[in-house]
């Protein structure tokens, strides 16, 4: 081979060597780019009335007061629904806090007006909007609807029990709700109770903190509390905590005297309702072998004669709450509760109670 053939051949590869050398630091100087843009996100926008411009921001009481003057308060409004044709926006503060799992798929907003349901569709909605934070809600469009006498902002629904529904599709949401300010709730944000008279049906879906409650387990207006909701196959059965408690201790007391003589004690019969996942105490709601269900529990104000429903105030929890098998307050315990204050009835609007929805179970405190 002739040397000016091997010379322009090592040149030719020298060069290609070179030019590979530039291409991979090229690359490698794009790829960190990309690393260190993806490291570094841009910061997400923080909304403020300034982008409502074109828009008509009120109060969250005039957006509800749309579907009052349309439907009244009464038992009539129950279980209806209106779609909002006015280019309102609402801004509120979150309130609620489903990171503990007794709030599921929706969210609830307040301003010094008051305060409603947004029914968001996700779960988790704590990593998105934090209590305390600033949301915008574009409601034109959207259906204000009442389940028994609480009034929440959903889409249009396909199911016949409910007035609206979720607002599931990402997509929409973004078009729908918009984050604004991240602050903290103040004690300002937190509307202090101390007797009945100071309760209304304008502080529904607000955060309240009630003072002064008494623990109760007894019987009121036909059932008996602490309580929980067995439902199979749509069939809903309401047990007393106390008596299932006591059922199934009797239970595996005979049980023990069977096994100990199986000839002469009969083989006992299991109690009808499910058993609990500890017969030491009743809890806030029932978690046991995979079975969940809504727990009930009853606090009054003052010794607990009265028979007013504002006087006689249910804490409802989810069995899938994280504080679902905690403990309830003893009976006779005075407690003081911060949590969403609620309504209730039967789907003709009777049979009306108030509820108290808690973010966590370290909402109730001891008064003593």
């Amino acid at each position: 081979m002739p040397e000016w053939f091997k010379n322009k051949k090592f040149k030719r590869m020298k060069t290609l060597k070179n030019i590979l050398f530039i291409q991979a630091l090229l690359l490698g100087l794009l790829l960190t780019g990309c690393y260190n843009d993806f490291d570094d996100p841009a910061p997400a926008k923080i909304y403020t009335d300034e982008d409502f411009a074109g828009s008509e921001i009120v109060p969250i009481s005039t957006v509800k007061q749309l579907f009052y003057d349309k439907y009244g308060t009464g038992a009539g409004s129950v279980g209806k629904s209106l779609e909002v044709a006015e280019d309102y926006v609402i801004k509120g503060k979150v309130i609620s806090n489903d990171a503990y799992g007794n709030i599921y798929r929706t969210m609830y907003i307040q301003d010094e007006s008051g305060a409603i349901e947004v029914k968001i569709g996700i779960t988790g909605a704590y990593n998105e909007y934090k209590v305390g934070q600033t949301v915008y809600v574009k409601t034109q469009g959207l259906v204000i609807g009442s389940y028994r006498y609480m009034l929440s902002l959903g889409i249009a629904s396909v199911d016949p029990d409910y007035a609206n529904g979720y607002i599931d599709v990402r997509t929409l949401i973004n078009t729908i709700i918009f984050k604004g300010e991240h602050t903290k709730l103040t004690a300002q944000d937190t509307l202090v109770i101390n007797s009945p008279s100071e309760l209304s049906d304008d502080y529904l879906g607000r955060l309240v903190r009630i003072n002064g409650l008494t623990s109760y387990y007894g019987r009121w207006d036909s059932d008996t509390y602490p309580s929980f909701l067995e439902q199979v196959d749509q069939v809903y059965t309401n047990y007393s905590f106390l008596t299932v408690i006591s059922d199934w201790k009797k239970y595996d007391e005979d049980m023990a005297a069977h096994e100990a003589d199986p000839e002469n004690v009969p083989y006992p019969t299991e109690p009808a309702s499910p058993r609990p996942a500890t017969l030491e105490y009743p809890t806030y709601a029932f978690n046991s072998n995979n079975n969940r269900y809504y727990g009930t529990a009853l606090f009054k104000f003052g010794a607990g004669g009265a028979s007013d429903p504002t006087e006689n105030l249910l804490v409802r929890s989810s069995g899938y709450a994280r504080f679902a098998l905690d403990k309830l307050p003893e009976n006779g315990a005075k407690v003081n509760i911060t949590a969403i204050y609620t309504k209730y009835s039967a789907k003709s609007g009777s049979f009306i109670k108030y509820q108290l929805l808690l973010n966590n179970v370290t909402d109730v405190v001891s008064a003593d």
